[in-house]
């Protein structure tokens, strides 16, 4: 083998809609999501060498002081270091090989981006290549670490995401980039809790945003104000908001300083402030900053 070193970035993701179905008896929920990858990213510079058996994780935090308030996990305990140990034990069972992580992170956890699983699976793709592995072979690697690990193996910028998280159709839209900033309080919101604060509302109905959406945007008149269909929701909004009033101060705060809509982003604690092209995007970070913990002009891949 020869030896492999690379750098690579680790997008984060934006639920555009977010459908919830009710908790299934194995203890996950049903959803429908329609997805798409933004930057900015984490970056992983992975080394894949000969050498005594090991996987090393080196972790430099580069999170800002204002939400670097959730403990990364180090060592084993962190989804990037599963990804190469899963990895090595099913791909290179036996051979004497290391795995050498330098993670910078600059995405914060808890904020329902999906980082942590866009850094285990660029870890499964690095580790992947190394070996000289068919990528069809990561993706059992990818539901075994995490629900969301195998959307950031699909390799499409806009995807339908379904069952648990596992069930992947890549999207051919014609929608433009989108731009916008994200925002995100002191505080994370753990996603176990979300789900119960989900499951705890009265009479809740799973939404039917994501098949709405992608009807209206598949149509010819469908595109630029597809924001404006009424398909743009995440079913977490109502449960999260009201709970958590740091995370709905930021999603009026977006609305307030002229985001075209305020979206949580998965099950929080990120809002996404749409913006109708990048200059308006640089206003909104221009009318925001200093009023929220952490804020990022993004854009989709």
């Amino acid at each position: 083998m020869m030896p492999y070193k690379a750098t690579l970035a680790s997008p984060c993701k934006l639920n555009l809609t977010l459908d919830v179905g009710m908790l299934r008896p194995d203890g996950f929920h049903e959803i429908d999501s329609l997805v798409v990858l933004l930057s900015p990213s984490d970056e992983l510079t992975v080394t894949v060498k000969q050498g005594p058996r090991l996987v090393k994780l080196i972790l430099r935090d580069r999170r800002p002081d204002t939400v670097a308030v959730e403990p990364m996990p180090k060592g084993a305990e962190n989804l990037a270091h599963k990804a190469a140990q899963l990895a090595l034990d099913t791909l290179a069972p036996g051979q004497d090989i290391q795995v050498w992580i330098t993670l910078a992170k600059r995405l914060p956890v808890q904020a329902g981006l999906g980082a942590g699983s866009s850094n285990a699976a660029t870890v499964l793709k690095a580790v992947g290549e190394a070996l000289v592995s068919p990528s069809e072979a990561l993706l059992p690697l990818a539901a075994q670490l995490g629900s969301d690990v195998a959307l950031f193996l699909s390799g499409s910028p806009v995807v339908r995401m379904r069952g648990r998280g596992e069930i992947l159709e890549p999207v051919a839209l014609t929608l433009s980039r989108l731009y916008g900033v994200l925002a995100r309080p002191a505080i994370g919101v753990p996603t176990g809790p979300a789900y119960a604060l989900l499951d705890a509302l009265p009479n809740r109905t799973p939404g039917t945003a994501t098949q709405t959406l992608l009807a209206h945007i598949r149509l010819p008149e469908g595109g630029a104000e597809w924001y404006e269909a009424g398909g743009d929701k995440n079913d977490f909004e109502a449960a999260i908001l009201p709970a958590y009033p740091e995370v709905a101060a930021v999603h009026t705060a977006l609305t307030d300083a002229g985001a075209l809509r305020a979206l949580l982003c998965g099950s929080g604690s990120s809002v996404f402030g749409l913006a109708r092209d990048r200059a308006h995007a640089l206003e909104l970070v221009k009318t925001l900053a200093g009023k929220v913990a952490w804020l990022k002009l993004v854009e989709s891949l």
